[in-house]
C-alpha cells in the first residue's frame, strides 16, 4: 500500500499525456526546423561571409606590406648612387664638413635613416647621427694616427657647434656593417646586417652597406642605419580593421617592428621591446598567431586561421628580404572587423522559420488527442495495479496496433505481478535469517581483527605490509616512528621512496625476482632514509602471499633498526685503527691507506712523499708541566696538521710526539712548500690551560720511489733525514736524497744571482711572430724572457721563473720585461713597421699585486705606446684560482684599454660561466693539444671543441707550438685565427726579429 500511496502522489506531479504528447512532438519538430535553419547558415551563408572577410582583409595587409616594404628602399637607392658621389676619394679625415655635404640632404629627406657611417680598411671612420632634439654629431676615427682617440662634432639646433676628443675602443672594421660589405666581396653589392644594438646611441637597428675601392686602392664601406624604433612607429600606427596587429619579426621570431601598445604600456616601455622575441610580448593573440604559422609551415602571402580569446583572427604573413636577411610582416585581426552585416537577411529568415513552426503546432496538437485518449485509459489502470488491486477491467480495444499490444501486455503484467508477489514473501523470510548468520559472523571477525592488531602494533619490531607495486598498505606505529612520518603519509608513498639510493638496486632485483615467482622471501640489510634525511640502518625480512594464480596478492614486511649495532661497531672499529687522544690513524691503519697509496702510485708512475715529524724538546713540556698539558698540546698540534693537509693526504700519529705524514702525487718542490708551512703552523704560540707554550718541529721527507719501494723503507729512510735536521739545529725540514739537497742548493743559487740580473744584463726579450692564418699576415709577437749567466750559462724559464716567485724577485722582473716590451713595440712604430700587439706573460704573483693595472698604465703612459698594442696573457690556472678577484683585475685593465688573453687553455678547469665574465678577446690553445693534432684524434677533437666554443663567446683563438704543414693546415681548416710557432719562427731576438717582418712583408707584397 505504501507503493501505491507514492504511485498516486507522484501522478498529482505530472503532466497529462495529451500535453505530454503535443511537448515532445512539439519540441522535435521546432528541433528538426532549427537543425535545418542551422545547417542552411553552416554551410552556405557563413562560407560566403568566410570568404567576403578573408577578402577585405587581405587587401588590407597588402597595403599595410606595402607601405612598410617602401621603408627600406631609399636606404638601398642611396647606397646605390654613393659611389658617384664619393668619386673614389675618401672625405677629409680631420674635417667632417665634406662628408656632411653627402649625406646630410639625404638624411634629412628620409627621417626614418638615422645615420650615415662609413670606414676604410687602414682604420679610418666616418659617423653622421641624426640626434633626437633636432641637431647632428660628426665622429672621426683615425686609428693608425690617433688609435683609440676619436673627434667628436656636435651641431646643435640652435646653431651652437662643439669639438671634442674622447677616447672610444671603437674600430669601423670590426662592426657588423663593414664586415659583412667585405665579405660579400663583390665591388658594390649591398649587404643588409642582422637586427643587433648600434655601438654609439645603443639603440637596436638594422644597416645596409656596401663596400668599393678608393683611386688609392684601400677599401672603402659606406652604410646607413634604420632604427627599429623609426620602424616600429609606422608599425604601432598602421590598423587593421578595428582591433588589428602589425609587426615584423625575423626568421627566427624576434621582434623588429613592434604592433600597437597594449593599454598598460606607455610608448617608452613599449619601444624597449624590440628585439625580443616575440611570444614575450604578452600578446595572447600574436602567440596565438605564431603558433598557428608555425603549424601551418609558415607560409607566405596567405591567409591563416586561428582561435585566440574566444574570437576567430586572420593572419597574413608576408616575406621581405633584405639581402640575407630574411624578414617577416605580419598582420593579424579579428574575422569579426572584416565580417559583413547580416541583419536584413537574419530577419526574413527568422520569419520564415516562425511560420513554418506555427502550422506544425496545429498539426501536432491534433496528432496528440487522437493518441492520448486510450493511453489515459491504460495509464489509469496501471495505477490501479501499482496500488497491488489485480482485478481484470474491461475496456474498449483500441483501433491502434500499438496501443493494442500495450493492452495485452499489461493483462500479463497483471498475472505476473501477483505470482511475483506471493514469490518475494517467501524470499524475503529466507533473507532475514541469512542476516542474521552474517551480523554473528562480523562479530567474530571484528574480535579476530582486535587481537590481530594488538599484536601488530606491540612496537618490537616494525612490521608492513605493501602492494606488488611497492606502495605501503598497512604500517604499525614502530615503522612509522622509525621513518619519521604519519601513518596516511607512508601510505601515499612507496617503500621505494625513503630507501637509501645507494641500497635500492640490490633490493630491486631481488624484489622482481619475488614477483617473478623465482623465491616466495628474501632477507637483507638495507638503508632506509627517514623524512629528516636521517640514514637508518635496517634488517628487511620479507615474505610474500600469492593467489591461486602463483601471482602476488601482498607482500609483509619484518624491519628491525640495527642503528645501535652499527654505531657499536664503528665505535669498536674507531679504537682499532685510529689513535685515542688524537682521532688521528694509528700505525695499523697507516700501513693500509699506505698500501693502498703505493699500489696506486706504482700503477700510475706516480710520487709519493713520506714525512716523519718529531717535536723538538717536547719531553721538557711533560716533565714541568705534566702529561695532561702535552695531551692538550698533541691534541691541538693534530688539528692544525688535518686543517693543513688535503683530505687525500694521511697523517698518522705513531706514538708519543712522533706523526708520519703521506702526500700523494707531490714532487720534492711541493713537498719543501709543504714543510714550510708545517714548520711555520707548528710554531705558532699554543694556549693550553693558562700556559702559553711554544714548540717547533724536525721534519724528514723521504721520496716514492727514489728512496724506497715500501713503507717501512720510506720510514726508515724519513726518520733518519728528521735527526739529520734534529742535528742541524732542529726547527728545519731535511730530504733524504743528495740529489735534492743539490736541488736546493741550485735553487738558492739561482735566487742569488737572479738578483742582480737585470743591472748585469744578462737578461733579454725574444720575440717570436704571431700569423694570421686569414691573410698570413704578421699582427703581433710574444715577448719570452732569456737568462744566459757568465757561470750557470743559458738558464731555462722552466727553471729560474718558479725561483723568482719563490724569492719575490717576480715583480721588478716583470715590470721590467713590460717595459722593455712596450719600449720595443714603440721602436719599431718608429721606424715605419706596421703596430704589432706585443704579447707579454704574467706570473700569478705579478697578477695577484693589487698595483697591476696602474704599474702597466703607468709604463704606457711612460712609452706613449697606446695600450690597444700591449697584450698581457694570463695562465688558466691563474685566473680560476680567484675567479671574482681575476674578473676585477681583468675590468680594469679592460677600461685601460689593454687587451687580455688567456694562456694555455685547455690544461686547467675554466667554468664557461666565469670564462664569459672574463674580459678576455683571445684564448691561446696550449702546445701539448696541438703537437699531435695531426694524428691524435683526441687532440684534435678537443682543439675543434675549443675553437668552436671561443667562437659561440665571440672570442678569437690562438694555436702555439705550430711545426708542421699538417698542424697549419688542420688548425686553417677548422677556424683558428692566429698561430705562432718554429713553422713561422723560432724566437728571435730584436733585431733579428724586425729584419724577419721586413722580409715578411716584402714577400707578401
Amino acid at each position: 500500500m505504501t507503493y501505491a500511496r507514492a504511485m498516486v502522489t507522484e501522478n498529482k506531479r505530472i503532466f497529462s499525456l495529451h500535453r505530454a504528447i503535443f511537448t515532445r512532438v512539439a519540441l522535435l519538430v521546432t528541433g528538426t526546423t532549427l537543425l535545418a535553419a542551422a545547417l542552411f547558415v553552416l554551410f552556405t551563408l557563413l562560407p560566403v561571409s568566410q570568404r567576403i572577410a578573408e577578402g577585405q582583409f587581405d587587401e588590407a595587409a597588402a597595403r599595410t606590406d606595402a607601405a612598410l616594404g617602401a621603408l627600406f628602399s631609399p636606404a638601398e637607392d642611396l647606397l646605390r648612387i654613393s659611389r658617384q658621389w664619393v668619386d673614389g676619394e675618401a672625405p677629409d679625415i680631420d674635417s667632417p664638413e665634406a662628408f656632411n655635404r653627402l649625406f646630410q640632404p639625404a638624411l634629412e629627406t628620409f627621417a626614418h635613416i638615422t645615420s650615415a657611417v662609413a670606414g676604410t680598411s687602414t682604420g679610418q671612420g666616418w659617423l653622421l647621427l641624426q640626434l633626437p632634439e633636432g641637431g647632428w654629431r660628426n665622429r672621426l676615427t683615425d686609428l693608425p694616427r690617433r688609435g683609440s682617440r676619436q673627434l667628436f662634432v656636435d651641431r646643435l639646433a640652435d646653431g651652437r657647434v662643439t669639438r671634442y676628443w674622447k677616447d672610444v675602443d671603437y674600430d669601423a672594421r670590426q662592426r657588423p656593417w663593414y664586415r659583412g660589405a667585405v665579405e660579400n666581396r663583390d665591388e658594390g653589392q649591398l649587404h643588409w646586417t642582422p637586427p643587433y644594438v648600434f655601438f654609439t646611441t645603443g639603440d637596436p637597428g638594422i644597416s645596409v652597406s656596401t663596400h668599393f675601392h678608393l683611386n688609392d686602392g684601400r677599401d672603402f664601406v659606406l652604410g646607413f642605419d634604420l632604427k627599429l624604433r623609426d620602424l616600429s612607429r609606422h608599425t604601432m600606427d598602421s590598423r587593421i580593421g578595428r582591433s588589428g596587429l602589425v609587426l615584423v619579426i625575423t626568421d627566427d621570431q624576434r621582434v623588429v617592428a613592434l604592433p600597437s601598445a597594449p593599454a598598460a604600456a606607455t610608448p617608452t616601455q613599449w619601444l624597449r621591446q624590440t628585439l625580443k622575441p616575440a611570444q614575450q610580448l604578452g600578446l595572447p593573440p600574436l602567440n596565438d598567431a605564431l603558433v598557428a604559422w608555425q603549424d601551418a609551415g609558415k607560409p607566405s602571402a596567405s591567409i591563416v586561421h586561428f582561435d585566440s580569446e574566444g574570437a576567430g583572427w586572420l593572419l597574413s604573413a608576408r616575406q621581405h628580404t633584405l639581402g640575407e636577411q630574411l624578414l617577416w610582416i605580419l598582420t593579424l585581426a579579428p574575422r569579426a572587423d572584416f565580417a559583413p552585416s547580416w541583419l536584413k537577411v537574419g530577419g526574413v529568415f527568422g520569419g520564415a522559420i516562425v511560420l513554418v513552426l506555427a502550422v506544425a503546432m496545429l498539426i501536432t496538437h491534433a496528432l496528440a488527442q487522437r493518441l492520448a485518449r486510450p493511453l489515459e485509459t491504460l495509464a489509469r489502470d496501471s495505477e490501479r495495479i501499482g496500488q497491488l488491486d489485480f482485478r481484470p477491467v474491461d475496456s474498449a480495444r483500441s483501433r491502434i496496433a500499438e496501443i493494442r499490444q500495450l493492452q495485452g501486455s499489461q493483462e500479463t503484467m497483471r498475472a505476473m505481478l501477483q505470482q511475483n508477489q506471493q514469490q518475494l514473501a517467501e524470499n524475503a523470510s529466507r533473507l532475514r535469517r541469512q542476516v542474521k548468520a552474517l551480523q554473528t559472523t562480523r562479530a567474530d571477525l571484528r574480535g579476530s581483527e582486535l587481537r590481530l592488531r594488538s599484536f601488530y602494533d606491540l612496537g618490537l619490531v616494525g612490521v608492513a605490509i605493501t602492494a606488488p607495486d611497492q606502495r605501503w598498505i598497512h604500517t604499525n606505529e614502530y615503522t612509522c616512528r622509525l621513518l619519521e612520518y604519519a601513518e596516511h603519509e607512508l601510505h601515499r608513498m612507496s617503500w621505494s621512496q625513503v630507501t637509501h639510493p645507494d641500497d635500492l638496486g640490490a633490493e630491486i632485483e631481488r624484489f622482481e625476482a619475488l614477483l617473478a615467482g623465482g623465491v616466495d622471501g628474501y632477507e637483507l640489510e638495507k638503508r632506509f632514509v627517514s623524512q629528516s634525511g636521517r640514514v637508518i640502518p635496517t634488517r628487511l625480512v620479507v615474505r610474500c602471499v600469492r593467489k591461486p594464480d602463483r601471482s602476488v596478492d601482498f607482500i609483509t614486511m619484518m624491519i628491525d633498526d640495527l642503528s645501535e649495532r652499527k654505531r657499536a661497531e664503528e665505535r669498536i672499529h674507531h679504537l682499532a685503527n685510529f689513535d685515542a687522544l688524537t682521532g688521528l690513524p694509528n700505525r695499523a691503519q697507516l700501513d693500509e691507506r699506505m698500501h693502498y697509496s703505493l699500489s696506486v702510485a706504482r700503477r700510475n708512475g706516480q710520487s709519493l712523499v713520506l714525512m716523519f715529524l718529531d717535536l723538538d724538546h717536547f719531553k721538557d713540556i711533560n716533565d714541568s708541566l705534566g702529561h695532561s698539558v702535552g695531551d692538550a698540546l698533541l691534541v691541538e698540534l693534530a688539528r692544525r696538521l688535518r686543517l693543513l693537509l688535503r683530505e687525500e693526504d694521511i697523517v698518522s700519529r705513531l706514538g708519543g710526539d712522533e706523526f708520519i705524514l703521506s702526500l700523494h702525487g707531490a714532487d720534492a718542490r711541493g713537498a719543501a712548500q709543504v714543510a714550510k708551512k708545517l714548520l711555520d703552523v707548528i710554531a705558532e704560540p699554543y694556549r693550553v690551560e693558562q700556559h702559553d707554550l711554544h714548540v717547533t718541529a724536525s721534519i724528514g721527507i723521504a721520496m716514492f720511489p727514489d728512496d724506497g719501494p715500501d713503507l717501512e723503507t720510506l720510514s726508515r729512510n724519513a726518520d733518519a733525514a728528521m735527526y739529520r735536521a734534529k742535528q742541524e739545529g732542529r726547527h728545519a725540514y731535511r730530504f733524504f736524497t743528495a740529489e735534492m739537497q743539490a736541488h736546493s742548493a741550485r735553487h738558492l743559487k739561482l735566487i742569488s744571482a737572479l738578483r742582480n740580473a737585470v743591472e748585469l744584463g744578462q737578461l733579454a726579450l725574444h720575440f717570436q711572430p704571431q700569423i694570421a692564418l686569414k691573410d698570413q699576415r704578421i699582427i703581433g709577437a710574444e715577448a719570452l724572457l732569456r737568462w744566459v749567466h757568465p757561470e750557470l750559462g743559458a738558464v731555462s724559464p722552466a727553471e729560474f721563473i718558479p725561483a723568482a716567485e719563490d724569492s719575490g724577485l717576480i715583480l721588478p722582473i716583470g715590470e721590467w720585461v713590460i717595459r722593455q716590451a712596450v719600449r720595443q713595440g714603440k721602436r719599431w712604430i718608429a721606424k715605419g713597421l706596421e703596430p704589432l700587439i706585443i704579447a707579454v706573460n704574467l706570473s700569478a704573483v705579478q697578477f695577484r699585486h693589487p698595483d697591476l693595472p696602474d704599474r702597466v698604465t703607468r709604463i704606457l703612459d711612460e712609452e706613449q705606446l697606446p695600450p690597444a698594442c700591449l697584450e698581457l696573457e694570463l695562465t688558466e690556472g691563474v685566473a680560476m684560482h680567484d675567479p671574482q678577484g681575476a674578473i676585477a683585475v681583468m675590468d680594469k685593465l679592460h677600461a685601460r684599454g689593454v687587451r687580455m688573453s688567456i694562456d694555455d687553455f685547455g690544461t686547467g678547469y675554466s667554468s664557461l660561466s666565469y670564462l664569459k665574465k672574463f674580459k678576455a678577446y683571445k684564448l691561446k690553445i696550449d702546445q701539448s693539444f696541438v703537437r699531435d693534432i695531426s694524428t691524435d684524434s683526441e687532440d684534435k677533437a678537443i682543439v675543434s671543441a675549443i675553437i668552436r666554443m671561443a667562437q659561440s663567446l665571440g672570442l678569437q683563438t690562438i694555436a702555439e707550438g705550430v711545426e708542421t704543414p699538417g698542424q697549419l693546415l688542420y688548425l686553417d681548416e677548422e677556424g683558428c685565427d692566429e698561430v705562432q710557432g718554429h713553422y713561422f719562427s723560432q724566437p728571435l731576438p730584436a733585431e733579428r726579429f724586425e729584419r724577419f717582418v721586413t722580409t715578411h712583408q716584402g714577400g707578401r707584397r
